[in-house]
This record gives structure tokens, C-alpha cells and sequence, in this order.
């Protein structure tokens, strides 16, 4: 694997003097914002000029069109699809259609038996009580579809925003943000995107001027949940949007929140990427999704309670079987050995093997290819997920004579083949990703945005960094080059992943490098890496997610451990000395604690948040002497003060109360979002700890949780009960706190010299 320096070059003074930063001013050039008029508009929403609807081609002529039809009271159809961007694009049509006209209904297709898109079965049966079509997020390529549709005798509007087909279907009127020029800002809008404007200019018409912003909320969930690009028109929305989200008028917007137990004041990308979104999508995946369009669309408290609860049990039963899925595969993978995942079982669910494939790619970072039967057709219908450098959907065409269909992009792709020939289609396909595997680390070249320096970052370089936010499709989070050497690296999460501090006696910096390589060390290592933010407790501490490490191999720049910057450390020993005799504020000291205890000495640091300092008093004691060890390379410490510390062994029972109590925070004050890192802060323990804990309780069918980084989660209240899991679990938990609390009575009982012998022999 290569990592490639970014492009060094000299911005626009004025975007540099707007900013008050060179790096940050590159950046804004290499996302399109080369002009200071371009760069207000993206960071200061009130500054942006929003899009006009006469942009649209034929807008006006479409809106007379739709007029027309509800002054003769013609009865009409919206036609939309299963997922949320359909739901939402229906809801919004419907619900505003409906201030207009008492002759509007809707179809939502069943993912199974009618598949994505229109269907002429459907057509048919409403040709004798339907005058008008209009799709929403769906119909561009259904040519076939909407010429059947006009030869019934009815008039359409499609309204989609899908690529655009070689030929458009044969509708009365086409729209669609993809007939905009592709630099324009609407042009990557949802297909909610554009069902709202087209309601915004059939009520600038209608005498109804600015009600379209009443369902602006239910466009912030197409454009997370459908991941569309944030930029243009949806940042603009997003941003200012999301008040109206968190302060909805909907009814089951808020029975929704109220099942879920969200605080709407809390609602970030998050929630409506990981709570709201996927619960929305179940009903389409495993059940009806007209249950979710019936909820965005219900007049009643009561019938909205009820319809979120059910969606909920869907959710949770959507869950579990994608969690069955995915634990059947994991057993059979081996995490040494980097192949292609793919399977086929006639059981599995269609609707959820999408998502247990992404969760495997995430986790083991192979491609995944899941395959079942689908009931309706006889045919075998697959999901594919993929890794950053394979594209598989090219790889998954070059099989396309052994396929019925297939389509998709780079990350993601689906198909259909005859069962007879899933054998050949299942050799093939593993020898082709198995050999884009085998040369992407050597072939792979990775592409920095910006050349940074760890003297660079710094708080004030962070918050310049996040006017960029939020970051997400086409506005990915800055990869940053750095080149630094390695002072420290231990393994973490069972060994997956490693925990690394970069830099030099004057500046320090903890690294994160999930999925990690082996390392050649001595060398100077050039970075690919991302820089986020560890916030506990008001401290703030910056850390970097590494992507790639490549060693600097040039003679002149390997790293040579100077002896005389090694770490010697001295341990006094004030272990008779009780925690009220300690003072606070003592020059060049600084006083780590960690746990759920406040303590008033200042300053105080824990794993993630340290400063420099030549003694360190332990409060609490680590539960590792690798933690022990990175905060004394964090700090420079020359020494460690030992004292009657509070630290505490506690017992599995104690330790489960104590975590149950986070568990319980999360879902009252932060929606579920549950950081691992600061859990394990908070427990004074190990992350794996806190995963070992977390599997046990949903073991228990006390909670569930899905993964959205690799250091946060989102955890949602039951489950399904698994006795064997929750005995192995009980056990895991029970090694880890011994080995913990053992190394916490070596530190507290053993004479001082060996403490000190075994600290400086695992610094140097």
C-alpha cells in the first residue's frame, strides 16, 4: 500500500484570511469552494442563496398539469417505493396533495412480490379509478411501465431522482434533479428532494406559499437515511432543517421519538442515520412499508402509538435475524486468512441479507457476498458489499452470463441467477475478488487532502476543520499525511485493532489504527489518518484514526532510539499516605483518575487526556501496565507517586450494576449512543471489558446494540435470549476483571523496586 503526499499549493488569500489557515483554505480549494462567495455560502446557511424551483425544466407547465387534474377532481395516484426516501416522498406528496384535493391515494410496493419500481400488474388494477400517476423516487426507468400505464387511458408525472436512462419513459411530464447540469446545487437531491419542491411550486400556485416547510422534516430523513451527497441544496437543508426535525408538529414523528424514548433536542445524523432510518426501512425489508407511511401520514395519537410500537417489534425482529445471519458467518470466518466471504442458505432472509453483508465487510474488511432463494421468482437473489479499492460490482458483471440481473456501484451491488448455476457463479466470483485481495495492499494507493504536521494540530486547527461538518456522502471527514515515529503501541479489542502514540519528546499524539498491520518498527512512518476529538468530562483531547502506515525506508530517516531519551522512571512510594493528605495543585504534577468518582485535584488526566508534566500521582490505579505505560510516554513523567489509592476490586455483580447505569444514561440522555472508549474511562477498565459487558446483556435479552464506528454504538432496549452466549460472556467478563484486579494489587502490595524494575523494563 502507497500513501501519496496531497498536492502542495498556494490558496486564495481571501479564502486564507476568512479562515485564519493556510492547511484549512487548501482544503476548502480541493472541495470546490475556490471563491470566498462559495465558501460562505457552504459554512454560513443564512448566506446561501437556496435553489429555484424555475431551475426545474417545465416546472411551471407541470404544476398547472397537477392543478388541472384537482379542479376536475380527478381521482390520483402517488405512487412510491418501500424504502425511506419512498416513504418520505409519498408521505410529503400525499399529505400536501391532500390540503388540495380529497381524491388522492397511494400505493407503496411490496419489495417481494412487486419488486423496486413500477409494476403493470399494479397499473392494471387501478385503471378503472385512477386519472393520474405520480411516481416518487421511482418510474425514470420504467419506460415499459408508464407507456403501459398511458395506453390505459391514464396521465402520469414521473418524479424521481435515479440516473437517468438512455431514453426517458413516455410520461405527460418528467422531473427529476438529474436533468439539472451536474454542478448544479439540486442536482444530488433525494427523491423526497424533489417531491418537495414540486409541492413547494404547486402551493406558490395553489395561494399557499411557504406550507411546503411543513414537511421539511420528513426530507431530513430521506437525505441521511438515502445517503445522498451532503452538499448543495441537502447541506443546506440539513443544516437548516434540522430544528424543524427535532421540533416536529408530526404526530408520528413523535410517537416515534416516544417509542424509541428520543429526545428530540438530541436528534443529530446519527439517530436519523442509525434509530430513525433503519427502523422506517424494516417494515419495507421484512414486512409492509406502508406501515411506515401510514405512521408519517396518522391524524391520531393513538393509532400513531400503535403503528410505532409495531414498527419497533419489526425493527427488533429485523435485527435478530440479520444478528443470526452474521453470527452463522462469523463462526466459519477465519480473521487470519483475508478472503472473500460468500454464501448462499435458502432460509436466510431476503430483505436483511444487505445489511448482515455490510456488517461482515465492516467488521473483517473482505467483501461480502450473501446469497438466498427468493420465493416468488424460484430464483437465487444476492447482496454484495465491498471494500474501499474493489469495485464488485465490476467484479460481478465480468459473471453476468451466468446472471439473470445484476446492478450497483462500487460499494454495494445486487443480482438474481438460476439455481443451477450458483456453483459456477460462487467459484468464479471468489477467485476474481480473491485476487483483487491478494495485490490490494501492494496496488493500493491512498490519497491525502491535506500535508500536516503534529506541531499543526491543534485545538484551534480542529473547530476550523469542523466548519466543514457535517461530513458524509461527496463530504467525506479530511485524510491527513503526517510522518511521525512510533513511541508506543499495544494491541486492543482481542487484537484487532491497535492503540499507537506518535511523535517526539515535544510534541505527543494516541492513535487509533482499527484493523491494524503489522508495523516495522525503527522506521519513520509515513500516516494516512483522520483527526477526531475525545471529549470527557469537559476535557477535550485530539487523537487520530489511522488509515494505512507505510515505513520511510530512506537511510537518513530511520528512527534510531537515542539512549538518552529513554524513558528512566523513578516510583515513590506514599502508599501509607491517605488520598486527603495528597495536595493538589502541586508544580509539574499531575493527578490521574479515572471511574465515576469526582475528584477535586487539579490537573487531572486519565488514558485520553494527558499533559505534560514530571510527576504523576495516581488517584486510581490503570488496569493495565499499558496504560500505565502510554501516559507516562504522553506525559514525559520522570515520576510515579504511589499512594493509599481508592481504586477498588470490584466483583462481576458490582461491575454489571455500575455498567447497567451507563447503559441507562444512554438511552435517557444521549438516544441510545453509547461511546466505548469513555464507558471504559468511566468502569476504569479495558474496551474489550466493556464488550464482553455488553454482549452478556444482550445475551440477556436485556438490550441490543449495532455498531456505528468502531468506538461508538447504538443501543436499543430487549432482544433475544441466548443461554450459551450469556454463560461465555459471564466467563470472559469474570477472566478480564481478575486480570485487571490483579495487576491493581501488584501495584498497591509489591515492594517499590520491582514496580519500578517492571515499569522501565516495558518502556525501554
Amino acid at each position: 500500500m502507497k500513501i501519496n503526499k496531497a498536492e502542495e499549493f498556494e490558496p486564495n488569500k481571501e479564502l486564507v484570511e476568512y479562515l485564519g489557515s493556510k492547511e484549512i483554505a487548501c482544503l476548502a480549494e480541493k472541495r470546490g469552494l475556490k471563491s470566498i462567495e462559495k465558501l460562505i455560502s457552504f459554512i454560513e446557511p443564512e448566506r446561501y442563496s437556496p435553489l429555484n424551483l424555475k431551475d426545474f425544466p417545465k416546472i411551471t407547465a407541470i404544476v398547472d398539469f397537477i392543478l388541472e387534474h384537482i379542479e376536475k377532481e380527478s381521482n390520483i395516484l402517488i405512487y412510491g417505493d418501500y424504502d425511506v426516501d419512498g416513504i418520505s416522498s409519498t408521505s410529503i406528496l400525499v399529505g400536501a396533495l391532500r390540503c388540495l384535493s380529497n381524491n388522492i391515494s397511494y400505493h407503496i410496493p411490496d419489495r417481494f412480490k412487486e419488486g423496486y419500481g413500477l409494476n403493470k400488474e399494479v397499473l392494471a388494477s387501478y385503471q378503472d379509478e385512477i386519472d393520474l400517476v405520480i411516481s416518487c423516487d421511482c418510474g425514470i426507468s420504467n419506460f415499459d411501465e408508464v407507456k403501459f400505464a398511458k395506453e390505459l387511458g391514464m396521465d402520469f408525472v414521473v418524479t424521481d431522482h435515479h440516473d437517468l436512462p438512455e431514453q426517458l419513459p413516455p410520461a405527460d411530464y418528467v422531473i427529476s434533479p438529474r436533468l439539472l447540469p451536474e454542478d448544479h446545487q439540486g442536482y444530488w437531491l433525494p427523491g423526497a428532494g424533489m417531491a418537495y419542491f414540486l409541492i413547494k411550486a404547486v402551493f406558490e400556485k395553489a395561494g399557499k406559499k411557504g406550507e411546503e416547510k411543513k414537511y421539511l422534516d420528513l426530507l431530513l430523513l430521506a437525505i441521511i437515511a438515502d445517503v445522498v451527497p451532503l452538499k448543495g441544496e441537502n447541506r443546506y437543508l440539513f443544516k437548516t432543517g434540522l430544528t424543524k426535525l427535532k421540533n416536529t408538529d408530526r404526530i408520528g414523528l413523535k410517537a416515534l421519538y416516544n417509542e424509541l424514548d428520543i429526545n428530540p433536542l438530541e436528534i443529530n445524523e446519527k439517530t436519523l442515520g442509525f434509530q430513525i432510518g433503519p427502523l422506517l426501512n424494516s417494515a419495507g425489508r421484512i414486512d409492509s412499508a406502508e406501515k411506515g407511511l401510514k405512521l408519517l401520514l396518522a391524524e391520531d395519537k393513538s393509532t400513531a402509538a400503535g403503528l410505532a410500537a409495531e414498527l419497533n417489534q419489526i425493527n427488533q425482529h429485523r435485527k435478530e435475524i440479520s444478528q443470526k445471519i452474521y453470527l452463522e458467518i462469523e463462526k466459519k470466518i477465519n480473521p487470519q486468512q483475508r478472503k472473500a466471504v460468500i454464501s448462499y442458505d435458502s432460509d436466510w432472509h431476503q430483505g436483511v441479507i444487505g445489511i448482515a453483508a455490510g456488517r461482515i465487510t465492516e467488521n473483517f474488511q473482505v467483501p461480502a457476498v450473501l446469497m438466498t432463494s427468493n420465493q416468488q421468482s424460484g430464483l437465487i437473489t444476492g447482496s454484495a458489499r465491498s471494500i474501499a479499492g474493489i469495485n464488485i460490482n465490476n467484479i460481478i458483471s465480468e459473471c453476468s452470463d451466468l446472471l439473470e440481473k445484476n446492478g450497483g456501484h462500487a460499494a454495494a451491488a445486487g443480482f438474481s441467477l438460476k439455481k443451477d448455476r450458483l456453483e459456477k457463479f460462487k467459484l468464479r466470483l471468489q477467485r476474481l475478488i480473491d485476487q483483487e485481495l491478494a495485490k490490494i495492499d501492494s496496488e493500493l494507493e491512498i490519497k491525502t487532502d491535506l500535508n500536516l504536521k503534529l506541531s499543526e494540530i491543534t485545538q484551534d486547527f480542529y473547530q476550523k476543520l469542523r466548519l466543514f461538518a457535517p461530513f458524509g456522502e461527496a463530504n467525506p471527514e479530511p485524510l491527513f499525511y503526517l510522518e511521525s515515529d512510533i513511541l508506543s503501541s499495544r494491541k486492543i479489542s482481542a487484537g484487532r485493532h491497535q492503540r499507537l502514540i506518535l511523535g517526539n519528546q515535544n510534541n505527543k499524539i494516541t492513535a487509533l489504527w482499527w484493523w491494524a498491520g503489522e508495523i516495522e518498527n525503527h522506521y519513520t512512518q509515513k500516516i494516512a489518518c483522520k483527526l477526531t476529538e475525545n471529549i470527557y468530562r469537559g476535557n477535550k483531547s485530539l487523537q487520530l484514526e489511522i488509515k494505512a502506515l507505510e515505513p520511510k525506508k530512506n537511510s537518513d530517516q530511520d528512527f534510531k532510539i537515542n539512549e538518552e531519551t529513554k524513558n528512566k522512571i523513578k516510583v515513590v512510594d506514599w502508599r501509607n499516605k491517605d488520598l486527603s493528605k495528597i495536595k493538589t495543585g502541586v508544580k509539574n504534577t499531575v493527578y490521574f483518575a479515572e471511574g465515576l468518582k469526582e475528584y477535586d485535584f487539579y490537573p487531572l488526566i486519565n488514558r485520553n487526556y494527558c499533559r505534560e508534566a514530571k510527576n504523576i500521582v495516581l488517584i486510581t490505579i490503570p488496569h493495565s501496565i499499558s496504560v500505565l505505560k502510554e501516559i507516562i510516554i504522553l506525559t514525559g513523567a520522570e515520576k510515579i507517586i504511589l499512594i493509599n489509592s481508592k481504586t477498588e476490586t470490584k466483583k462481576l455483580k458490582e461491575f454489571l450494576n455500575n455498567f447497567l447505569s451507563l447503559v441507562k444514561y444512554s438511552l435517557q440522555e444521549k438516544n441510545g449512543i453509547f461511546n466505548l472508549e469513555q464507558a471504559a474511562i468511566a468502569l476504569e477498565t479495558a474496551k474489550i471489558t466493556i464488550k464482553r459487558a455488553l454482549e452478556f446483556l444482550r445475551a440477556e435479552a436485556m438490550i441490543s446494540y449495532e455498531y456505528l464506528s468502531y468506538q461508538e454504538l447504538i443501543i436499543t432496549k430487549g432482544g433475544e435470549k441466548d443461554a450459551g452466549k450469556s454463560n461465555l460472556s459471564r466467563k470472559n467478563l469474570e477472566k478480564l476483571l481478575k486480570e485487571s484486579s490483579a495487576f491493581r494489587r501488584f501495584i498497591k502490595n509489591t515492594e517499590i523496586t520491582k514496580i519500578e524494575k517492571l515499569i522501565n523494563r516495558k518502556l525501554n
